[in-house]
């Protein structure tokens, strides 16, 4: 089996190419900035220039994008959008057009031209076929995506995704019921479906799966073989915008929490983590923080059974200075892999 493994964050975008015929090791891999920080500085670049914008292509992370956006109209230039674009900086294309975003279909004139994509396969095959690589031959793609999900009623976001995490994991509580197909993945997650569009454009004939970020950084540790075998398992991801915790045994997830990484601090972690584990951490206290929840699907195994913690994601430098023993995450042998091992873990379940 040969796959392209993408883990799309907030900071940079992880590419690992895995071919089962080579040590994983000897695997190709790059670390480059997050697509939507790149389309961020192309459009601040047009606001210095005093242009109207016009932004079309697929549904992407929003973050400095967003940012970006809403700076180029404040500062009193013309943003046109169109919807499946326009998805990136809200669900709601109600909430787009209060922050005074046009939604159109066609470019009107003079405005600079922007073509959202955070896939981009096209620009690493390029960069492949330097060194007489392809992905042309892939029988997998598999990207993971921070999506929240877009309610289909009066309901937040943070509701919206926690009800989610509860109602899939009561029917399956492994990572990998988060790993979905091109014809599984529900259609309020539109930024996934936009990135199965964009992976299907290159690879017409390849495999396509999506995944949460926050999910594939977790299940990414369970690949570090300091992690793998130790059970029960506290594994963290410190994103740049969330946190999140699970209580992990035999493959399955006995409990988890989500909060917003700003929102955290060491002794605050420190604190939610053995309540995680000791069953006393309740859903509505994280949820009145500004957090999203907590899912019990099990019995917590209590703080002091816990055999290994591991840390991964971009702030996992926040807990240092900690009184727990804990570790970093480095499936094989590279903490930037934690995203794009989780979805090759997943994709091994998967086949199996």
């Amino acid at each position: 089996m040969k796959a392209v493994l993408l883990d799309i964050g907030a900071g940079t975008v992880d590419f690992l190419l895995y071919d089962e015929n080579k040590k994983l090791e000897n695997s190709i891999k790059m670390v480059l900035p997050s697509p939507q920080t790149v389309y961020a500085k192309k459009i601040r670049e047009t606001t210095i220039a005093g242009k109207p914008l016009f932004i079309d292509g697929y549904t992407i992370g929003g973050g400095s994008l967003t940012k970006a956006i809403k700076n180029h109209v404040n500062t009193g230039y013309k943003v046109y959008m169109t919807a499946q674009a326009a998805y990136s900086i809200r669900n709601s294309l109600e909430e787009v057009k209060m922050f005074g975003v046009e939604i159109v279909d066609e470019k009107p004139p003079e405005c600079v031209h922007i073509t959202l994509d955070e896939v981009r396969l096209e620009v690493y095959e390029s960069l492949l076929n330097q060194f007489n690589e392809t992905l042309k031959d892939v029988d997998v793609c598999a990207v993971s995506v921070k999506d929240h999900g877009a309610p289909n009623k009066e309901m937040s976001n943070r509701e919206f995704r926690i009800n989610n995490y509860r109602e899939t994991m009561e029917k399956d509580n492994r990572f990998n019921a988060f790993f979905y197909s091109d014809e599984d993945v529900p259609d309020y997650y539109i930024r996934m479906k936009s990135a199965i569009k964009a992976s299907r454009n290159t690879l017409p004939y390849a495999d396509v799966y999506v995944m949460d970020t926050s999910i594939s950084a977790l299940a990414g540790c369970l690949m570090d073989p300091l992690v793998r075998g130790k059970e029960p398992a506290l594994l963290v991801n410190m994103g740049n915008g969330h946190t999140i915790a699970a209580v992990v045994s035999n493959y399955r997830v006995q409990c988890f929490f989500e909060h917003h990484t700003s929102m955290l601090d060491k002794d605050k972690t420190q604190g939610l983590l053995k309540q995680l584990c000791d069953g006393s951490l309740t859903h509505e206290y994280i949820y009145r923080d500004g957090g999203h929840g907590v899912v019990y699907t099990g019995d917590p195994p209590g703080f002091s059974n816990i055999q290994v913690i591991a840390f991964t994601g971009p702030n996992r430098r926040l807990f240092e200075g900690s009184n727990f023993e804990y570790l970093y995450a480095s499936p094989g042998g590279d903490v930037m892999m934690t995203g794009t091992l989780g979805l090759l873990y997943s994709l091994w379940f998967e086949c199996a």
